[in-house]
């Protein structure tokens, strides 16, 4: 997969919306259980080993959290 970053990587473990991306790289530096959430409540929750990296695909309002630091790229396709 070839991705585009359109910012810098920020990091948190509180609800951010990342830039108000609709796809986000997320790196876990350490286990961490990751929560995507909208204003009416959580949409989903999965589990990310400790230097895992997996991509997200959300709406621009939702929010990513974790249970520990997440280190996160707003990213496109790169066409």
């Amino acid at each position: 997969m070839i991705i585009k970053p359109l910012s810098s990587e920020i990091s948190f473990t509180a609800a951010n919306t990342v830039n108000d991306s609709y796809l986000v790289r997320v790196y876990a530096s350490a286990d961490s259980v990751v929560t995507i959430a909208n204003g009416g409540g959580t949409i989903g929750t999965f589990t990310m080993p400790a230097g895992s990296i997996e991509f997200v695909e959300k709406n621009k309002t939702d929010t990513v959290a974790g249970t520990t630091t997440l280190l996160c790229t707003p990213v496109s396709y790169k066409s």
